[in-house]
């Protein structure tokens, strides 16, 4: 399975894809930019480093926390 994984619980917000348990890319932004800003340009990278495109992912992960309400909410909306 292709699956995207999301976190913006804390300070620091990531995106993954995993191929079958295997991690394919990873991207980690840590600065003073709010995961609004950062999370769609993140996961378009992730996935385009990945190789692979969005229609032909098989799932998508979001934290669910513990974490900020606010950073919670921004994962899960994206």
């Amino acid at each position: 399975m292709k699956i995207l994984g999301i976190d913006s619980s804390g300070l620091v917000a990531s995106a993954a894809v995993t191929v079958d348990d295997l991690l394919v890319s990873e991207f980690t932004v840590n600065n003073k930019q709010t995961h609004s800003q950062t999370l769609l340009p993140m996961i378009d990278r992730v996935v385009a480093m990945s190789g692979i495109s969005l229609e032909e992912l098989d799932g998508i992960a979001v934290s669910a926390g513990p974490g900020s309400f606010t950073g919670l909410r921004i994962g899960s909306s994206t």
